[in-house]
């Protein structure tokens, strides 16, 4: 557990905060591209890291991310024009563009040197697979762009969906790189151990279940080992990669073989009490997403990206279908699922009256971490897996998988367990 001090050391996010300054030493996903369909397209908001924003897409498809409100009258910049190259304010008609400069201050004399003493906060952005990146940390420390393979493949990723989450962002990283729990809350009713669609067992899953942490300089690992009979063994992995990216295994490719994809998802803090998530597959054996793949990522959220089965409804759980069809009630998809648990949690968990176990292995390793994190960014250090160097920009360790395996093919090695990926059993009922 944490203690009550270092439980708000890493839950707190808001400009001049630890682990907020640790966050904006990372290229973040802002909004998605599809926000912003369009050049001179409307404006949207943008809540991130407690931070009220505004994102543009100008005349010549460069998108700006700006504090929301004008730097005259703090009128809000939302309602304003998005005409000629620059976001016009409603109000008095100042003028900014892409990087905050102040292109027109109409309501003064000509003569008004006012525009060139007024900077209007303006981050950076990078636009890559359908994702608008920021960063929001001091330029003299800006690092490259990461060289992930859900950034760099240009046809083997797709984003899936964006979520709001009414709880701190911790909780949520924590539940993505939780593998004991899709014993439970992901599995059908009436079932032990139907996991991911893929395993006909129906008792005794969970009963011999093994984890091991392996950390590197940019990530930490985790195997779940589960013994499944005939010498066998079905393992799954996941990473964590600072600040808030959890890595699970995607599911197998058509043919059955454990693939390697996976499938990353980002826990941004809108604020200390909201999170955003973002869930994106890289797939190696697949090319594209649908055409109409955003249409159906985003069929069960609403404008506002909050989930229609949510918290204010009891994520529409049904009690009947507990006993037949849904061990959890839930039958909205796995997002909805871990929604409903780390929501019950409250807006920040206090983990000081947790009770943890032998599979909180990697939530506890991951907490040691960031906390180490915080502590070495105070110290003038730069935090683990960012990248000022072309050189230094690898980042091509990722590995996720869940496969069926022989006994003695160890989880750590990615091409050994690749290389030796038994067709997954499909799972019956």
């Amino acid at each position: 557990m944490l203690t009550r001090e270092e439980n708000e050391l890493l839950c707190r996010v808001g400009p001049g905060t630890p682990m907020g300054e640790v966050f904006r030493r990372y290229w973040l996903p802002a909004l998605l591209s599809y926000e912003l369909p369009a050049p001179d397209s409307p404006p949207v908001r943008v809540k991130l890291l407690g931070e009220d924003l505004v994102a543009f897409r100008d005349s010549n498809g460069r998108v700006g991310l700006l504090a929301e409100r004008c730097s005259h009258r703090r009128a809000s910049l939302f309602y304003g024009r998005n005409e000629e190259c620059g976001l016009r304010c409603i109000y008095h008609g100042w003028k900014y563009d892409t990087d905050g400069n102040i292109l027109g201050t109409p309501a003064e004399p000509a003569e008004s040197m006012l525009k060139h003493h007024v900077k209007h906060p303006a981050y950076p952005t990078h636009e890559v697979n359908g994702l608008v990146l920021t960063y929001m940390g001091p330029r003299g420390k800006q690092p490259l762009i990461p060289n992930y393979e859900w950034l760099t493949s240009a046809e083997g990723s797709y984003v899936e969906g964006k979520y709001w989450n009414e709880n701190n962002w911790l909780q949520s990283v924590e539940g993505d790189c939780d593998s004991s729990h899709i014993d439970y809350l992901h599995r059908s009713a009436g079932y032990q151990g139907v996991v991911e669609g893929t395993l006909d067992l129906k008792s005794g899953f969970g009963a011999a279940l093994e984890f091991e942490i392996e950390q590197g300089p940019w990530w930490i690992k985790a195997g779940a080992t589960r013994y499944v009979g005939n010498g066998e063994k079905y393992v799954r992995t996941n990473m964590f990669i600072p600040p808030c990216i959890g890595i699970p295994p995607s599911g197998p490719n058509p043919n059955g073989i454990a693939s390697g994809g996976f499938h990353t998802i980002y826990q941004l803090p809108a604020d200390d009490y909201h999170t955003w998530r973002i869930d994106i597959h890289t797939e190696p054996r697949r090319r594209g997403a649908p055409e109409d793949g955003m249409l159906q990522a985003f069929r069960d959220v609403g404008p506002d990206w909050r989930k229609f089965a949510n918290k204010g409804n009891n994520h529409l759980q049904n009690r009947d279908l507990m006993k037949t069809t849904v061990y959890s009630g839930i039958d909205f998809g796995n997002h909805v699922q871990d929604a409903c648990v780390t929501e019950s949690m409250g807006p920040i968990s206090d983990r000081e009256n947790e009770h943890l176990g032998s599979c909180d292995a990697q939530p506890k390793a991951m907490r040691q971490w960031l906390l180490q994190i915080v502590r070495d960014v105070q110290a003038g250090k730069d935090p683990p897996g960012i990248a000022f160097d072309a050189a230094d920009n690898r980042f091509d360790d990722l590995y996720a998988v869940h496969a069926v395996l022989p006994p003695d093919v160890p989880w750590t090695d990615k091409e050994l367990v690749l290389a030796h990926g038994h067709p997954m059993r499909r799972g019956g009922g």
